[in-house]
């Protein structure tokens, strides 16, 4: 995988969890649940390192083909990591896990309304399910699902995010859906990756505050829009995927890195 050298989120921006048929691409293996790919294409770009206020160190890329806008990032989870239970309602999402041990986490239950936020006295709170990720796993978070995920392990592992913009999303300057402008407002900026910023309690503040502009909805603690954690995944959400962009997606990046000039990437 082309993916910068970076050094090495309770939560999900899981954002989905099913994946594509088995015949989408000839390196993936399916079974009724899983779905893997071996490889995701990153643009060959150089852009910002920002340290996300839940922990993640992300490398960010944007691209434009003609109606599609998306943003992908190369994700460093450290240990204990991860953004608490959120939703997204400007865009859709994938997560790749190329080493696995990423804990992800999302709702079959879903809250299509902004100023209704997923509290027990508003839209009222939901049931997550949580999946251990193995190797190489892709997830499909869709938008208006609770969503997050954690490394529970004691290593730094990677994950890669891919976010496409929804038709309702208004317009950002990176027609994106407004996620990578999210993260350049909230996140702490990286010079060193040896010295990295800390992360002060301003940071996390703005982080809950300022998601709305951007058509989210960040809880401030775990139980605020979760009743109940289970393990039971039910098949509706195994059965939510997006093949078609997905794979826009991909096709556009290696246009990209091949030099095709319909793509923009930055």
């Amino acid at each position: 995988m082309k993916v910068w050298n970076v050094i090495a989120l309770i939560s999900i921006v899981l954002c989905g969890m099913l994946f594509f048929p088995s015949n989408a691409l000839s390196a993936n293996k399916f079974d009724r649940y899983k779905h893997y790919l071996e490889d995701v294409p990153i643009p060959n770009i150089e852009t910002e390192n920002i340290l996300g206020p839940a922990g993640e160190i992300f490398k960010f890329t944007s691209c434009n083909r003609g109606d599609l806008g998306f943003s992908l990032a190369y994700g460093i989870i450290p240990s204990g990591a991860g953004p608490l239970p959120h939703v997204h309602h400007y865009t859709n999402e994938w997560f790749w896990t190329p080493e696995g041990g990423i804990q992800l986490l999302e709702t079959t239950q879903t809250y299509p309304d902004l100023n209704f936020p997923p509290t027990r006295e508003e839209a009222g709170n939901a049931v997550i399910y949580s999946l251990d990720a193995e190797a190489n796993q892709v997830f499909y978070g869709a938008k208006y699902h609770i969503h997050g995920f954690i490394n529970k392990t004691e290593k730094t592992h990677p994950l890669v995010f891919i976010w496409i913009r929804d038709e309702s999303s208004p317009e950002y300057p990176l027609n994106d859906g407004g996620i990578r402008e999210y993260f350049q407002e909230v996140g702490i900026p990286i010079k060193d990756l040896n010295n990295l910023p800390a992360i002060t309690d301003e940071a996390k503040l703005e982080f809950i505050t300022s998601a709305p502009k951007y058509g989210i909805n960040q809880s401030a603690f775990f139980t605020e829009y979760i009743k109940d954690l289970s393990e039971d995944i039910p098949l509706e959400l195994v059965k939510l995927f997006d093949e078609e962009n997905l794979m826009r997606i991909v096709d556009a990046v290696n246009a990209y890195n091949q030099g095709d000039k319909s793509v923009s990437c930055f």
